[in-house]
């Protein structure tokens, strides 16, 4: 049996223990859960995560992959290239696994567009984003337009759009702000093939006049926004709704059992018919008020407008009283 002048020093030893296990456990998982690379000098930190990682870390809804030593994303069932990561503006930047830079231009695997986005997906494409649509077509005549249509030659095409053939094709791209890029533009001697988006350039940016020039444009890829990761953890996770607002990188969170007026917050029905019934009669008075108020006035104008006329008409009697009177001569002798 221990002896009391132990049991202090006995106490002491389990606390720093405690102390021991406790710190050891907490750089254990600081150390676990430390950035990951993929070889391209991306930092893959939280809420991303790499296949490999600790099942600790990150998010799983936010798991890329790593191939060849390039950052791979799975996004509805096509793989992109991860180019860039901003944890501060809360947006990854990607490009189709197809495209690459060459002597011809290489069509994107896969079709990401707007409408695969769904408003509980991990990724978001604002509506209000600007973007770059690159419409590639192949063309039964030549164009002379060459500031508006540029010559390409696509990777696919074993004429490259200059065999002497009875076939031959010409080959260009449309590409513009996809706000303002219309179907219309296109001559009807030219189909249309693929669709590329990708992330405006600066306004200071050279126009596009080349298939090199093209090549670099399209190569930056489509920026996407994980703005959803923060409703996840400060909205979504109590219950409550979410709205995001992509251009300031900021989310409100709101209570869908909060009351926004009168109507929405659970009142008895008699309390509400009640109301209902008070502001028909305020209604009601109020309408009294301002017709009375209405007809006074014209009460009013009316008395005036009859008590000038009668003023009027008497003045102009009185006038003409005055003119059927004969003068007197002063002077005649009777």
């Amino acid at each position: 049996m221990l002896k009391k002048e132990t049991l202090p020093g006995v106490a002491c030893l389990i606390t720093l223990l405690h102390v021991c296990f406790f710190s050891a456990a907490v750089s254990g998982q600081n150390k676990t859960c430390r950035s990951s690379s993929c070889g391209d000098a991306l930092n893959i930190s939280d809420p991303f995560r790499l296949k490999t990682d600790p099942s600790g870390c990150g998010d799983r809804r936010y798991e890329l992959a790593c191939e060849n030593n390039r950052t791979v994303l799975n996004l509805y069932s096509g793989k992109y290239y991860v180019e860039e990561i901003n944890y501060k503006n809360y947006t990854i930047r990607v490009v189709d696994q197809g495209l690459k830079k060459g002597d011809c231009l290489s069509p994107p695997l896969y079709d990401l567009n707007f409408e695969k986005f769904s408003y509980d997906d991990p990724y978001a494409w604002p509506y209000d984003w600007k973007f770059r649509t690159t419409i590639l077509m192949s063309c039964s005549k030549q164009i002379n337009e060459n500031n508006k249509f540029i010559p390409i030659v696509p990777c696919n095409s074993s004429n490259g759009g200059n065999s002497s053939s009875s076939s031959q094709s010409y080959h260009y791209a449309l590409t513009g702000d996809g706000d303002f890029l219309q179907v219309g533009d296109i001559p009807g001697s030219c189909s249309i093939g693929k669709t590329i988006f990708s992330e405006m350039g600066a306004d200071s940016e050279p126009q596009i006049r080349s298939m090199s020039d093209l090549q670099d444009q399209i190569l930056l890829g489509i920026k996407l926004s994980f703005l959803q990761i923060r409703c996840f953890r400060e909205c979504k996770v109590k219950g409550e709704n979410c709205n995001m607002d992509y251009n300031v990188n900021s989310v409100e969170c709101e209570d869908p059992n909060a009351c926004k007026d009168f109507y929405d917050c659970g009142q008895p029905e008699w309390l509400r018919s009640l109301v209902i019934i008070l502001l028909l009669i305020f209604a009601s008075i109020y309408t009294a008020i301002i017709a009375g108020g209405l007809i006074v006035r014209g009460l009013i104008g009316a008395v005036l407008c009859y008590i000038i006329y009668k003023l009027r008409q008497r003045h102009i009697s009185k006038h003409d009283t005055n003119k059927d009177i004969p003068l007197v001569n002063n002077n005649s002798q009777p």
